[in-house]
């Protein structure tokens, strides 16, 4: 679709005067079939950062009926052309300056529009038999931009055009000469053509007109070559090569340029080599990197206002991204796997060293390597560069340390063996007539039926539409080491306010980090159980996910704590546990308003009575990425804590069927056949993760039954290709939440919430 923006807004480094022959595109695939669907992304714009990432990935996702996490959006970094940093905009507002090139209008606007086309490409999906692999000699385009002395220091920057012959007489230099090209093919029809070349995209600019550079023409002139495909062209490691050696800066370059890669193009097609591809050869991992910070960016928050609109393009991200690692926020490295084809996107303007080494990492493998996909980290060089010096080194907002951590992430992800899952019926989920999906759009109609059905018996969910969020009354302030526990109450509906705990790590920045609602199991003390404040020592999880850094929510459950003589028979709600779900749902809401808190990243915790209350609020608040259940739940057929409870509470699910949980279930007694099970809740939370522990002498919940629940829906994770988002503990132990085992979940929510502990070390 169309990328370019309108005549009057800005581009990167100057205001748009007009438009150009060629506009800008945004180009890519989605691979649906094996697994969730994955979606790739290539836009003629000069880079996405930070919040602007989030932005994309969740419209994309969205859109293709997947997860952000299974999106990689990239920029060819054409330098006439948009910027987008949602957080670097937000940052140079609260500083009273104008954003300029960061202002985010157009690029909001482009995001929704995006969203329609990924929608609409759902009607015209083709059958992939086979891909092929190609690739070609580049010559006469790319050369080192770095110049080293005689001293091992950079001498010369060998820029886009560089207009000094003497500069441009230099060798070459390390650089990769290669284009390479991934196909995918119906049979002898060609689908789509990526291409990698790295390579600076530029021959001049400051035009103040948006236009693609060389590699979109030569993408031009490929697609009207093969018009039968879709034509894709990303951006390798080309952080330290230009074409400066063979261009001047003389505008009839631009074509030259263009048709001397389109030539390499060419010849790479030529010598594809097709294979055939089957979906379980098709899989995706991730792998998250924590980067050093340079101490220099800090500077840039006092520098702002005093430089200009060019200055601030050039470095304001880099603030931004600091902020967000700082915020607990990692850089993913995304791995797409085809047979024995790899492809690997990564974030930033990386040295060519970096392609260069993956591509010799396995001689067995063919390698393609997309950079600038998240733009925040933006120059990052080798270790050797920035003893160097020169541009790159100086105005990188990372460091040296950065390429050991980058170098092994890419040797992971290419040592990963994917597991080959047979895509049948059989093995898409516990009920493959119920549950047979392969995106997140057809998913959606089945939750649907599991959540009415847990209806029936937990009655409505009320309606959430025009809903404000809710009031809080603040009563009372505990300052402790790490953070601030505040006593509060929130209006969960007119009239009833839920008691409960809140805690705000100390020196946190409003830029928003992940925040937990933990839920407290069966005791009078209600949500004094989460905070340490009974014998019950594993019970503490809100106190110490707070001390790790996270903001915490922890309410009462009425009959419990400050809820203690809550009246049931007029609260208006058909079950204490579909009030207890809408009570946590505003908690929810109380959190997503806090400034603290990143919206996106929400989970939830629980042991015993919360911990199926967990699932239970999980399974209808698709909001909670992460889910941790405690002691929590069997399927119903194994449910039996004993005859003496039995006759107490008139049959086997008798203490469901309590007032303070689900009293129709009185209904089903006789059977004990309820219209819902706990495997069909728990498929109704994938795509998104889930954590459970399961100890092997726990006298509520059979983990023989869990052992079996969770035969029924791992099926599920693994069809969708996302088998790392469930995890399942048996310790050896009773009805508890044992140390280890908190350990795990924590580093569990840690991973799927993208977050950096502040203590890790909580548990004795």
């Amino acid at each position: 679709m169309d990328a370019t923006p309108p005549v009057g807004s800005y581009l990167a480094y100057d205001q748009m005067e007009k438009a150009g022959e060629l506009g800008l595109r945004a180009r890519g695939i989605i691979l649906q079939g094996a697994g969730l669907p994955i979606v790739l992304c290539a836009i003629d714009w000069i880079g996405i950062a930070n919040e602007s990432q989030d932005y994309f990935k969740s419209v994309l996702a969205s859109a293709a009926g997947t997860i952000p996490s299974r999106v990689s959006v990239h920029t060819v970094h054409q330098h006439d052309a948009p910027i987008s940093d949602f957080t670097a905009e937000r940052l140079l507002l609260a500083d009273g300056l104008e954003p300029l090139s960061y202002e985010g209008s157009f690029q909001r606007e482009f995001g929704i529009k995006l969203g329609q086309v990924v929608r609409n490409a759902f009607y015209h999906m083709l059958p992939v038999t086979h891909i092929g692999n190609g690739e070609a000699l580049v010559r006469d385009v790319a050369s080192n931009r770095r110049i080293i002395g005689p001293d091992g220091k950079a001498l010369h920057s060998r820029t886009s055009a560089t207009r000094d012959a003497s500069i441009r007489a230099y060798p070459e230099g390390l650089i990769d000469p290669v284009v390479s090209l991934l196909s995918f093919w119906n049979e002898e029809t060609p689908l789509a053509v990526l291409s990698y070349y790295a390579v600076h995209p530029q021959s001049y600019y400051l035009t103040k007109v948006a236009n693609p550079d060389f590699p979109g023409l030569a993408r031009y002139l490929r697609q009207l070559e093969v018009p039968d495909a879709l034509h894709v062209h990303f951006n390798g490691a080309g952080a330290n090569v230009t074409a400066g050696k063979y261009n001047d800066g003389a505008k009839e370059n631009r074509l030259i340029l263009a048709q001397r890669l389109a030539a390499g193009m060419k010849q790479a097609w030529d010598h594809t080599v097709k294979t055939p591809i089957s979906a379980e050869e098709v899989s995706w991992q991730v792998v998250n990197v924590d980067l050093p910070i340079a101490a220099s960016v800090a500077q840039i928050a006092d520098e702002m206002k005093s430089k200009d609109m060019r200055w601030r393009t050039n470095y304001v991200q880099k603030l931004a991204w600091k902020e967000r690692m700082e915020a607990g926020f990692s850089n993913p490295i995304s791995c797409l796997y085809l047979g024995n084809t790899r492809v690997l996107n990564l974030p930033g303007e990386l040295f060519v060293e970096y392609q260069l080494a993956a591509k010799a990492h396995n001689p067995h493998l063919k390698v393609h390597m997309a950079a600038y996909a998240d733009y925040g980290p933006f120059y990052i060089g080798t270790t050797k560069s920035y003893d160097e010096g020169g541009y790159e080194a100086i105005t990188s907002p990372t460091t040296a340390e950065a390429e050991p951590i980058i170098r092994s992430a890419i040797s992971s992800l290419l040592d990963h063996q994917p597991n080959l899952i047979p895509r049948t019926a059989s093995n898409r989920s516990l009920k493959a007539e119920t549950h047979d999906v392969s995106n997140l759009i057809q998913w959606q109609e089945k939750r649907e039926e599991v959540l009415k059905n847990m209806e029936k018996i937990m009655g409505p969910l009320p309606s959430r539409e025009a809903l404000a969020p809710p009031s809080v009354d603040y009563l009372d302030t505990l300052a402790t080491e790490g953070f601030i526990r505040y006593t509060i109450a929130y209006e969960a509906h007119p009239g009833f306010r839920v008691p409960a705990f809140l805690y705000i790590p100390t020196n946190t920045k409003p830029l928003g980090i992940p925040a937990i609602l933990a839920l407290h199991s069966t005791g009078d003390p209600g949500k004094k159980i989460v905070d340490g404040q009974t014998p019950m020592e594993n019970r503490a999880v809100a106190r110490e996910l707070a001390t790790r850094g996270y903001v915490v929510l922890a309410p009462d459950y009425p009959s419990f704590g400050d809820l203690s003589d809550h009246d049931f028979s007029t609260d208006g709600f058909e079950s204490a546990t579909m009030l207890a779900i809408w009570n946590h749902m505003r908690g929810v809401d109380l959190l997503q308003e806090l400034p603290e808190v990143d919206a996106t990243r929400i989970g939830v915790i629980g042991h015993s009575l919360g911990g199926h209350n967990a699932i239970f609020v999980g399974a209808f608040d698709e909001r909670i990425q992460v889910i941790v259940s405690s002691c929590g739940w069997t399927p119903f057929d194994y449910y039996d804590i004993g005859e003496e409870a039995s006759k107490r509470y008139g049959g086997r699910l008798g203490p469901w069927a309590q007032d303070r949980y689900m009293p129709r279930i009185r209904e089903y007694l006789p059977t004990g056949k309820l219209p819902f099970d706990f495997p069909d809740i728990l498929a109704t939370l994938v795509p998104r993760a889930f954590f459970s522990n399961s100890p092997m002498g726990d006298a509520n919940f059979s983990v023989e039954g869990v052992k079996q629940g969770i035969q029924e829906v791992k099926p599920l994770f693994e069809f969708l290709d996302i088998p790392g988002n469930l995890e399942v503990h048996f310790p050896d132990a009773g009805h508890d939440f044992p140390a280890d085992t908190r350990v795990a979940a924590y580093m569990f929510m840690d991973h799927h919430l993208n977050f950096k502990p502040k203590n890790k070390d909580i548990i004795p």
